[in-house]
């Protein structure tokens, strides 16, 4: 029991020490889709980071992070077919982003508060789109698929904890497989290269 709670108090001790250098924060973020060379037809809910600092080289201070969005698109209504008779249009799209990533900071000279950022990582996206025209056409499908993921961004620290930020990730995504609708199998290979903007708010500890 006694060594349990030496365990703990060290774990402990060791977040307080951490917490003192801030070397973590976290983070929400509103995402927006800015462009794509596809259709998109996302829209963008909560995006959530961590962060964790763990080198200082010279002026440039190096990081880990991960985010994860969330962005969906719902449809429904009800439409008059040629017999005349009412069908009902559903459609359901949903898109999980997780993006882990590296990153260095680069503060500004006399202006402290200023922290402009770049990174590099990899973007897994899990695509679920369910899609029902009433009338026997219905597609259901989930997909994952992965990238690379670039972005450049800009905090700003309102205190020692809070902080608001804003950056744009780019992301390119290579699709290929095969797809089923109603019975029938096709194949698919296309790249999509979309941009993001995200503006949120973070603290840090």
């Amino acid at each position: 029991m006694k060594k349990i709670i030496l365990a703990s108090f060290l774990v402990f001790s060791s977040f307080l020490v951490h917490a003192q250098d801030q070397k973590w924060s976290i983070e929400a973020n509103y995402p927006l889709v800015a462009n794509s060379n596809l259709q998109n037809d996302f829209n963008g809910v909560l995006d959530l980071g961590v962060k964790y600092r763990f080198a200082n080289l010279g002026p440039v201070i190096l990081g880990a992070g991960f985010n994860a969005a969330y962005l969906k698109n719902f449809n429904n209504f009800t439409y008059g077919s040629a017999s005349g008779q009412d069908l009902e249009f559903d459609y359901k799209a949903k898109q999980f982003l997780l993006q882990p990533k590296l990153f260095a900071e680069l503060p500004i000279p006399g202006l402290s508060a200023l922290r402009p950022q770049i990174g590099i990582g990899y973007t897994f996206s899990i695509v679920d789109i369910y899609y029902d025209n009433g009338d026997q056409f219905i597609v259901d499908n989930t997909k994952t698929e992965g990238g690379l993921n670039l972005n450049v961004g800009l905090s700003y620290d309102i205190s020692k904890r809070f902080f608001v930020q804003a950056q744009y990730d780019y992301l390119t995504i290579k699709f290929k497989g095969e797809s089923e609708i109603n019975g029938q199998t096709s194949n698919y290979d296309f790249k999509e290269k979309t941009g993001f903007i995200k503006a949120g708010v973070g603290f840090r500890f």
